[in-house]
């Protein structure tokens, strides 16, 4: 089975969402031209590459505007084939969690927010418009110790709540105090990682998995800490100066006043870093392209206030690694990584092996803004705006796991040959996907003249050798010669 076939099969499984067989081959037709069309990445340019500009193209753009389908919906082949994907029936389910910008210009796009520049530099924050969106994406590794691959099942749109005018009344500033609440990354954050729990409960083969949810640091936070679902484990970045405290040792003797909850303070992950006498564990973990030892410090269990008393936690600091930008060269040293598990019996391989995978949905966002133009549609309508480029990230995500499907995690003979400088690449990229996409599509139209509509090329007039003469040809000679 090659890469379109496969994926041909998974957007089959898409029929169910949509109410009509009509809208799901518009939804089909538009995933693949939105996958196919070069440069911008926009509604037109999608009905243009499916041979559609010359029809009416009102129904395409309604699709994500009034037909009535649940995006949720549209990532459900992830969960049916995970279990498959995963290396045991007992493995647990490794996912990560974080947040984008897409930019936009128009001020007036519902949702559009101004926010951080995610490309400026460290020493002078950028500001711009954009579309905020919370990604949750499920971590696949391969058998053997190799790179990941992020599959994302979820793509939530987090626009901030509209602050009202300043002579608005109180009832209508204490809406807007309770709607801020709720429009917050964390919040969005804390329902898709629920959203993904549910889909996993849904189905007989993942119900009983743990959730391992991974994160960066503006998600370990109460919010998100206190309400975690069952059968889910948080393992995300924490401050370095973070006020930790020991477990509360039992005690038979009653104090007077308030009972106390925590025990005595912990030192903080910077002095557990600094401290020589906590004991280093090597630990092996694929990361940056092979194999490697991390040095790491584990503690615990500890407590810290926002997660609460009820939630004891593993620390776990991760030394500086050195490396050098070329041979003979200064050795430099990357930042160490200081983490916080909810789990304090996880496996300390899988814990750090999974904080690490954590890179790839950072990839995920680069393929999604950059290759395939997501949030680039120029929509107005609140619910295109929305669903617009949830299609899209369902169509990327079905073109990973079709890639999974067909070739496994390596290259195959199938892929179009790669150029000298790239001839050490372990995994087929998007680029190498969507250009072995276009040669099948390419070969199968070819291989069908059926498919072919080259009529309007045919002169169908009789071919003559030489030009005829007008009829008052002669006549106009006669006269001239007399």
């Amino acid at each position: 089975m090659n890469l379109l076939d496969a994926l041909d099969d998974l957007l089959l499984g898409w029929q169910p969402v949509f109410a009509h067989k009509r809208s799901w081959n518009r939804a089909r037709r538009l995933t693949l031209g939105m996958l196919m069309c070069l440069r911008q990445h926009l509604t037109s340019q999608a009905i243009c590459a499916s041979g559609r500009q010359f029809v009416d193209w009102t129904s395409d753009y309604r699709l994500c505007s009034r037909c009535v389908w649940n995006p949720h919906s549209l990532f459900d082949p992830v969960f049916d084939h995970l279990p498959a994907l995963l290396s045991s029936p007992t493995a647990p389910v490794i996912a990560a969690l974080d947040d984008t910008l897409c930019p936009k210009t128009g001020r007036k796009i519902p949702g559009v927010t101004m926010a951080r520049d995610p490309q400026s530099p460290a020493f002078h924050v950028n500001l711009r418009y954009g579309l905020r969106f919370v990604q949750v994406s499920v971590l696949i590794s391969p058998p053997s110790p190799g790179p990941a691959r992020a599959l994302p099942v979820r793509f939530e749109l987090a626009p901030p709540a509209v602050k009202p005018n300043k002579n608005a009344s109180e009832e209508v500033n204490k809406a807007y105090q309770q709607e801020k609440k709720k429009r917050v990354l964390t919040f969005v954050g804390r329902e898709a990682i629920h959203s993904v729990r549910r889909s996993l409960d849904e189905r007989r083969d993942t119900r009983g998995r743990q959730l391992i949810m991974s994160g960066d640091g503006s998600y370990t936070n109460a919010n998100v800490l206190k309400h975690l679902p069952e059968r889910t484990t948080y393992i995300g970045r924490i401050r370095k100066d973070a006020k930790l405290h020991w477990p509360l040792p039992p005690t038979a003797a009653k104090s007077n006043g308030r009972p106390r909850r925590y025990g005595s303070a912990a030192p903080t992950p910077e002095e557990i870093l600094k401290d020589e006498s906590i004991p280093v564990v090597k630990v092996r973990c694929f990361a940056a392209g092979e194999e490697r030892e991390l040095p790491v410090k584990v503690v615990g269990p500890v407590y810290w206030r926002k997660a609460g008393v009820g939630m004891p936690l593993q620390l776990v600091v991760i030394k500086p690694l050195g490396y050098r930008l070329r041979n003979g060269s200064k050795l430099l040293y990357r930042q160490p990584a200081f983490l916080i598990c909810t789990d304090p019996n996880l496996d300390l391989p899988m814990l750090a092996q999974s904080y690490v995978y954590r890179w790839e949905i950072e990839c995920n966002h680069r393929d999604e803004k950059s290759l395939l133009g997501v949030a680039q549609g120029q929509v107005r309508n609140p619910q295109a705006v929305r669903r617009l480029p949830q299609l899209q990230v369902a169509g990327y995500s079905m073109v990973l796991l079709a890639s999974l499907l067909s070739s496994g995690f390596q290259r195959t003979a199938e892929y179009l040959p790669l150029a000298k400088w790239r001839r050490k690449a372990i995994r087929p990229s998007l680029l190498d996907m969507l250009a072995l996409l276009r040669d099948q599509i390419f070969a199968r139209t070819v291989s069908n003249p059926s498919r072919l509509t080259f009529g309007h090329f045919v002169d169908s007039s009789p071919a003559d050798t030489k030009s005829t003469k007008p009829p008052f040809a002669a006549q106009t000679i006669c006269t001239l010669a007399a």
